[in-house]
């Protein structure tokens, strides 16, 4: 398909069925991320919003394996970037509709592309997902055998050559091309469509009649623009004097191929002495029955107003169900309630694949601990870069005023918990700081014990102070 010579048709094709179409829909949906600048910035914002600090759940950590059980979690996370691997599943949910995951030996989360896998049914209410080896006889056939060997090396593991030289001996055997996967390594994440639905379409496709339309328009402006800057210039050659001077004849042929060409070199000339704005003089002189005029461009009729524009680009947002306050700091007919609404419902829409991304890593960490008695958990905060302020004073009011964690405290001020604990671990231990520089005694870091508020002694005299020592206002009174 020739994405640039794209048009509404092909897109209402499509939709009446997206499933047979979905590779195309995915195309429009990479081509109009890096063309317009709305989609660009609707993906970038899903994926950098949330934080994704995260923390891991542990039962019965006074087992004796418990460290050697974290031990092995923890490398699986940090040898997956799990925030980088959760922000590029995000995009990936965006932009193609669905994410396929496959884990290479708990060391690597690799991406299928779209081309490269099927999901036609669900085992167990997991989707059971296929290789289809066509993809490499269409792209990779024309290798050399240990180039094709590199490359299915680097594929899912099910993936082989051998199977691959059998699927192209016998191209039309349905269970040759597809190669299935072992279903506990691979994860299937979608944001929209059904539960039985095996894809979903891209998230920028219903905004796509929208975006197109004012595509149109660019392209419309811009052929305008084009004649503006190449004009087309006409060149008359009347009659000249015969002669005798007395009378006019037609001017020869020679005469008018001359200043033909006089002028067509002169605007080639003009135009290539400065590609870069076209804004060189060049002088010509002609005689008086020669005329030179430039076709007129109805600038008028031609150029779209403003309004247009701000129309269609609202369109794009809406259907979206993305503000434009969001993108630009404001908008027309925005509100700051209409933000912050918004900037919730976007909340919604990320963690619903975050939470998608916990149950996927949560089955791998569980293969890893096959012990049941430690059930880890992994879960990322729900904060964002939008609400991290009124989560900080949440996790502020929780920590001093109940049973609050001091992790969930300093990652909620935006900063890594391990990076902190560590540097506070430097400053104490190593550089001294607190004997160095020790806290200002005020009433914020003093506690009861601290001198200040009445003297332990109010006594007037020594004989007082004796009396109050040695017990003897202990003795009852007289009267009593």
């Amino acid at each position: 398909m020739k994405i640039f010579n794209f048009n509404i048709n092909d897109l209402f094709k499509y939709l009446n069925n997206p499933i047979t179409f979905r590779k195309e829909l995915i195309k429009l949906s990479n081509y109009f991320y890096n063309k317009n600048g709305i989609v660009t910035d609707c993906y970038d914002t899903f994926k950098s919003l949330p934080i994704l600090n995260y923390s891991i759940m542990w039962e019965n950590m006074h087992q004796k394996t418990f460290a050697s059980k974290k031990k092995s979690v923890d490398k699986f996370i940090e040898d997956i970037k799990v925030k980088k691997l959760s922000r590029d599943t995000i995009f990936q949910t965006m932009n193609e509709g669905i994410c396929v995951w496959y884990n290479r030996d708990n060391k690597f989360i690799q991406f299928l592309e779209p081309d490269q896998y099927i999901c036609e049914f669900m085992v167990n209410g997991k989707w059971q997902v296929f290789y289809d080896l066509n993809y490499i006889y269409t792209y990779k056939s024309n290798w050399t055998t240990p180039e094709l060997l590199e490359f299915i090396r680097a594929m899912p593991d099910e993936v082989t050559l051998d199977k691959y030289v059998k699927y192209n001996n016998d191209r039309n055997n349905k269970n040759l091309r597809y190669v299935p996967l072992d279903i506990k390594r691979t994860q299937v994440f979608k944001f929209r469509g059904g539960r039985n639905d095996p894809y979903a379409p891209p998230y920028c496709i219903p905004a796509l009649a929208s975006i197109i339309h004012k595509d149109l328009l660019e392209r419309t402006e811009s052929a305008v623009a084009d004649r503006v800057l190449n004009q087309i210039i006409t060149q008359s050659v009347g009659s000249i004097p015969d002669a005798q001077g007395k009378g006019t004849m037609p001017a020869p042929p020679e005469l008018v191929d001359h200043y033909h060409e006089n002028l067509k070199g002169l605007l080639q000339g003009k135009n290539t002495t400065n590609e870069n704005n076209g804004s060189t003089v060049a002088p010509l002189t002609i005689p008086d029955f020669v005329k030179i005029d430039a076709l007129k461009v109805n600038m008028t009729d031609s150029i779209f107003p403003k309004e247009t524009y701000d129309r269609i680009d609202r369109d794009i947002f809406n259907k979206l169900g993305y503000s434009q306050s969001l993108s630009a700091g404001g908008g027309v007919h925005q509100t700051y309630g209409s933000a912050t609404i918004n900037a919730e419902k976007v909340s919604a829409f990320i963690f619903n694949i975050v939470e998608q991304i916990e149950d996927a890593l949560n089955e791998y960490i569980g293969y890893i601990v096959s012990n049941s008695q430690f059930n880890p958990k992994i879960r990322f905060g729900r904060v964002t870069y939008l609400n991290q302020d009124k989560e900080f004073e949440r996790a502020e009011a929780l920590y001093l005023k109940g049973r609050g964690s001091l992790k969930d405290y300093v990652e909620a001020s935006g900063r890594d918990f391990d990076h902190w604990y560590s540097q506070v671990r430097y400053e104490n231990e190593v550089l001294k700081l607190d004997e160095i520089l020790p806290v200002h005694n005020t009433s914020f870091t003093s506690s009861g014990d601290s001198s200040g508020g009445r003297p332990q002694s109010d006594g007037k005299n020594d004989n007082t102070d004796k009396s109050n020592t040695s017990g003897g206002n202990n003795n009852p009174s007289p009267s009593d």
